[in-house]
């Protein structure tokens, strides 16, 4: 595996948390007041947690794994490998049925439940990155 064949993905997530940290530091009556702020959070949400999963799949394929049929395998067929950590499991997991929510019931997000994820829960996408970058490079290629 090569960290240069998912740099893309890598640069999205990392300009979305560039761009989330602003968000997630301002008062909820403030984020909440603008429909730019829920546009934005929600867009770089879906497109972070979406590249994370594409780097999932990248190391699936790369590893010959067996073919996921669902965001949700993508995770359990990973961690049934072995990489990613029992505890690390639901969260990831919710953070893809989240993605599948942002996308397909658009008009049921709740913005405390958004506003929520922000303040309290960005921090997972950095982990999830972070530990999908250790596996890439413990598989260099």
């Amino acid at each position: 595996m090569r960290k240069e064949d998912i740099q893309t993905k890598i640069d999205v997530i990392l300009d979305n948390l560039e761009k989330l940290y602003p968000l997630k530091s301002m008062p909820y009556e403030d984020f909440i007041f603008d429909y730019r702020n829920i546009d934005s959070a929600l867009y770089r949400l879906q497109t972070s947690i979406q590249a994370l999963l594409d780097i999932c799949s990248y190391i699936i394929a790369s590893l010959g794994l067996k073919t996921p049929n669902s965001n949700a395998e993508i995770i359990k067929i990973l961690s049934d490998a072995g990489y990613i950590p029992e505890g690390k499991i639901v969260t990831y997991t919710d953070m893809s049925k989240f993605r599948n929510r942002i996308v397909h019931l658009y008009n049921h997000i709740d913005k405390k439940t958004l506003y929520d994820i922000l303040v309290n829960e960005l921090a997972d996408i950095k982990d999830f990155y972070v530990n999908l970058l250790k596996i890439i490079e413990e598989h260099k290629g």
